[in-house]
């Protein structure tokens, strides 16, 4: 057990949230998160739950682009 609980939409699409609670569809999320970092958390972490390596890619970005990822915030505009 990891811990994460997979979420999915009414379409069966995967969803996770940021920790405001907002929500996104995983695979349209992944199309916003800079290739090199997703790469290498997915190497790093793989195989593992969407809402484990969202939280994941959240951290890392901020640590390598020294910003806050646009969903990882409040109110994102996307």
């Amino acid at each position: 057990e990891d811990g994460f609980e997979t979420m999915y939409n009414d379409k069966g699409r995967v969803m996770v949230l940021n920790e405001w609670d907002v929500v996104f569809d995983f695979e349209d999320a992944a199309g916003y998160m800079v290739d090199e970092i997703r790469e290498d958390l997915h190497y790093e972490l793989a195989p593992c739950a969407p809402q484990e390596f969202f939280d994941a890619y959240i951290a890392a970005h901020a640590e390598r682009c020294n910003e806050e990822w646009e969903l990882a915030k409040k109110n994102p505009i996307w």
